[in-house]
């Protein structure tokens, strides 16, 4: 409800005044996704939790501002303490250049402050894709007739008014890839699969309860371990996709925030918005998948998410949004952004991941779909295969720096026009027909449409 590290700010608002209000109906709310947003500004607000609601800066990093005007940076790199004894003059010098040496890790790195820090001797093979992968593949989920995701956008297609404004707040913040955490774990199920009825927990709908049944999940699937919580079953034999905020286990059964479907060979667009994303867009759309980076060849869109998301509405693809920011350089939800397609990508000696993801930029674009602590693409997450199935040099901490990628050459190819999203009750497909929707407490509510 996932270029500068996303987390990279000056300081932080205490805790409780991170915390969205809870005290007004939904239906009051203008989206009730408010809390949904996707990437490392949770992160952030967890650990400012463990230290007391701040977190400090690090000496002579770069910091960006938040558009809530509270900012945030990665935690400092947890040290052991030395076993050495040493003198006083020693241990100050001993303290100086591990000081130093943190300093060049968290404003160099992709980092995250709980990780191990990089080595700077990483192998030779360090960026080689796998092979030999065995997991899911999603690569060819919603590729249904008027999709947004296959269809290359025109080379001479022309940037629009404000483009360079856009892109210069883009470049406000890193590009990066969540890749162990803040992203999307997708697992496959089959007739064989335990089917589970499950609860949303809130209601995103403004019309009452949501109890989606017969939910296949298999045994071995876990969410995201960071707070959204998200995940993605794709039921092969039924081709229907459900997707999960802030899943978990609830004793033998399953439970969820929020819960949805929607048909596997369709758009991957929920066109009431109340997907697990705040752009209405589904939780499986637009990932990198490893088997495609294997290949060398991504054939669809791609999702990212972003801080600086415009209020007054979703553009399309989206339906839905989230965003809070006012300003001609903020960026609405479904907005599409492509790299300038005249960039001879094969010549910038990328790394193999990179130039994959630079060409699909280049042929089918990016769709903002969320409001996140930082600028952040997404890759299926590993946590859903059996070995790690991207680069070795992927796997240092839960988000991959990409700024190799030229991301100033990006170009805003449809920004609008904005639009309202959907009042009206929940608008059914034949995945989620089944729903049950109880009344609100208040004896309020509504029955859910069906567009078989």
């Amino acid at each position: 409800m996932p270029a500068r590290t996303p987390p990279e700010r000056s300081t932080t608002k205490p805790v409780a005044d991170m915390q969205p209000s809870r005290g007004r109906p939904v239906a009051q709310r203008s989206n009730p996704r408010n809390r949904r947003r996707v990437g490392p500004e949770r992160r952030v607000r967890g650990d400012a939790r463990r230290t007391g609601g701040t977190v400090e800066p690090r000496p002579g990093c770069r910091a960006g501002r938040h558009p809530e005007g509270w900012s945030m940076l990665f935690p400092r790199p947890h040290r052991r303490p030395s076993a050495l004894a040493v003198t006083s003059r020693t241990r100050t010098a001993v303290v100086l250049l591990a000081t130093l040496a943190v300093v060049v890790a968290g404003c160099s790195g992709s980092g995250g402050g709980d990780q191990t820090p990089t080595t700077t001797n990483a192998p030779a093979d360090a960026d080689k894709i796998p092979a030999d992968i065995t997991g899911p593949d999603g690569s060819r989920l919603f590729t249904g007739a008027g999709n947004p995701w296959t269809t290359p956008v025109p080379d001479d297609t022309a940037p629009v008014a404000g483009s360079d404004r856009y892109v210069q707040k883009l470049l406000t913040e890193r590009p990066l890839v969540s890749v162990s955490g803040w992203t999307i774990p997708v697992y496959d199920a089959d007739a064989a699969t335990p089917k589970y009825t499950v609860t949303a927990s809130e209601d995103h709908t403004g019309h009452g309860g949501w109890i989606l049944p017969d939910v296949p999940v298999p045994a071995n699937a876990k969410p995201d371990p960071q707070e959204d919580g998200h995940m993605v079953v794709v039921d092969r034999q039924a081709n229907c996709l459900y997707e999960f905020w802030q899943a978990r286990k609830e004793g033998s059964g399953w439970g969820a925030s929020w819960i949805n479907a929607t048909p596997a060979d369709g758009d991957g667009i929920y066109p009431d918005g109340i997907s697990a994303r705040a752009a209405g867009i589904s939780a499986g759309a637009g990932l990198i998948w490893p088997q495609e980076l294997a290949a060398g060849e991504i054939d669809h869109a791609l999702v990212f998410a972003y801080p600086y998301t415009r209020s007054g509405g979703p553009v399309a693809p989206a339906t839905s949004s989230d965003g809070t920011t006012d300003g001609a350089d903020a960026l609405p939800e479904g907005a599409r952004l492509r790299l300038d397609p005249s960039i001879d990508v094969d010549s910038l000696g990328l790394p193999p991941a990179q130039t994959v993801i630079a060409k699909a930029l280049q042929k089918y674009g990016m769709i903002l779909a969320d409001t996140s602590g930082g600028f952040t693409l997404y890759a299926a997450s590993p946590q859903s295969f059996e070995s790690f199935p991207y680069p070795q040099s992927w796997t240092h901490d839960l988000w991959k720096d990409v700024s190799d990628i030229p991301f100033d050459a990006l170009q805003v190819v449809d920004d609008g026009p904005q639009f309202d999203k959907h009042d009206g009750p929940p608008i059914t497909n034949r995945c989620n027909q089944a729903v049950q929707q109880p009344p609100l407490q208040d004896d309020g509510g509504g029955d859910g449409g069906d567009d078989d």
